[in-house]
């Protein structure tokens, strides 16, 4: 985020406090691209294609990871115009997709959760965010191992942990 943002380190510290993060090579903290975008402020968002070149692939499509609920909203409200609209388009093909491919109700119990995390998935943010139509994955083909992989009862009314 440093090189991307041009910002100093203390301030990119103090931007992605309180994220979850993993361990990378010699320790350094990784951090889910998905929840670093909403730290970036308005006059920076002309940088955001190169923090999606600087990201590394974790080669996880599918799994948005735990505490997924108000990540995802976090990441929502910081979306603008064209991206908000590109996220709702996501949202229609991946539950057209599941309506025709799924033989059984059980998954339509999550349903709203996972239109809510969708953007959480690799493919699905670089379209929202970037407008990259060659992310979008083929929904028939991967709208239900997503819905099984990440269906869970959750509370959708819950905040981010501080």
């Amino acid at each position: 985020m440093v090189n991307a943002l041009g910002r100093s380190q203390n301030t990119i510290t103090t931007r992605v406090r309180g994220l979850e993060y993993s361990h990378g090579q010699n320790g350094a903290r990784l951090y889910r691209l998905a929840d670093v975008l909403p730290t970036i402020k308005p006059k920076e968002r002309q940088h955001v294609p190169a923090l999606f070149e600087l990201a590394d692939d974790d080669g996880e499509e599918l799994w948005v990871g735990d505490n997924a609920v108000p990540r995802a909203r976090r990441l929502e409200g910081w979306l603008k115009g064209g991206q908000v609209e590109r996220l709702f388009g996501a949202r229609v093909a991946f539950t057209n997709a599941l309506a025709a491919s799924v033989q059984s109700s059980v998954l339509f119990e999550h349903l709203e959760a996972l239109r809510l995390k969708l953007i959480l998935t690799d493919p699905v943010l670089k379209w929202t965010v970037l407008g990259d139509g060659d992310a979008l994955p083929p929904f028939e083909q991967w709208a239900v191992p997503y819905a099984i992989t990440n269906a869970r009862y959750e509370n959708l009314n819950e905040k981010e942990a501080a």
